[in-house]
């Protein structure tokens, strides 16, 4: 079974009205018939939707991300997860070089169990500073796109950094902890490249059997475009719990441009239009959606730092000690 998007459905079938009314006062008495025959396509197109099972919740990933993301930028982790686990695990903490700077830049992983929520989560650290960022931009517009599990292309510097960490230590924690708890769902996200880390993971780990479509819930803020339509296409395929949350005017999930070197987003996208004190957000299901984020004209930066009320990078570099919103 499918959901349909109410809210973009019920947009088009207002605006396919009006048209309809207009026709009709000049006399185009056989715009019924085309006007019903768009509608019907309209809600065709809107059935991009997610299974019943795969529900966003505010309070799922407000309780647990933002503290999650804050901890993959601490110096020592385990101060910021305790503020939200009690009976959990935590493996390895890794950091590599992940670029051409000679080190000046590294990426960042960590793995680690919750028991009481029976999950093995895995979290990606965000872009850190205007020297990777200006990088990380040069690699994504201008060096090929790399193929990847499952199907399509993604940007060469999230492959890149992916592969590093993978590598360095997360391959083995996770498949010791699969093995370990089979029955625990996986949670992976991550913040801005961490986001774009954490598609690329869930589709890894789903196209190659360590997890499956129904027990793997992926989150990410502010993640840019990550792949191509053929990434995306099999993203969606493979991994239904899957929600890009997007802070009110962030700038990053706009980067690259939509079709610029075919980079396009996969699905869901969850906007909140506001400081998200509360759970008042919009979800658009399509892959691109003009409902929701790109309905505005001008971004900000500021709002790529700031989810939940945290700054999650600044939090997390004084181990989630003080105000986490200054």
């Amino acid at each position: 079974m499918c959901r349909l998007h109410e809210t973009e459905t019920q947009s088009w079938r207002n605006l396919v009205m009006i048209i309809l009314i207009l026709k009709l006062s000049k006399g185009h008495y056989g715009a019924h018939f085309e006007a019903l025959d768009a509608l019907n396509s309209i809600i065709e197109f809107s059935k991009q939707e997610i299974p019943l099972s795969a529900t966003f919740s505010d309070a799922f990933v407000r309780k647990y991300f933002p503290t999650i993301f804050a901890s993959t930028e601490a110096p020592n982790a385990a101060n910021c997860l305790d503020k939200v686990f009690k009976n959990y695990e935590l493996k390895k903490h890794i950091n590599v070089k992940c670029d051409e700077t000679d080190g000046l830049d590294t990426c960042s992983g960590l793995t680690f169990v919750s028991h009481d929520d029976k999950a093995i989560v895995i979290a990606f650290r965000g872009t850190k500073g205007k020297l990777q960022l200006l990088v990380e931009s040069d690699e994504i517009m201008y060096r090929n796109k790399t193929a990847w599990f499952g199907g399509g292309n993604v940007g060469y510097y999230f492959a890149h950094a992916f592969n590093l960490i993978w590598n360095d230590g997360m391959k083995a924690d996770l498949n010791l902890l699969i093995h370990k708890y089979p029955n625990y769902e996986i949670w992976v996200g991550g913040h801005s490249l961490g986001g774009s880390m954490a598609a690329l993971a869930s589709n890894f780990l789903i196209s190659t059997g360590l997890a499956t479509s129904s027990n793997l819930k992926m989150i990410t803020f502010g993640e840019p475009r990550t792949g191509d339509k053929d990434f995306a296409d099999t993203h969606d395929s493979l991994v239904p719990y899957s929600y890009r949350i997007i802070h009110k005017k962030d700038i990053v999930p706009h980067i690259p441009l939509n079709g610029m070197e075919g980079f396009h987003h996969h699905r869901n996208e969850i906007w909140y239009d506001n400081e998200m004190e509360t759970a008042d957000f919009k979800e658009c299901d399509a892959q691109e959606s003009p409902f929701c984020s790109d309905s505005h004209l001008d971004f900000m930066i500021s709002d790529h730092h700031r989810y939940y009320g945290m700054f999650m990078s600044f939090y997390g570099r004084r181990n989630c000690t003080g105000d986490p919103a200054n």
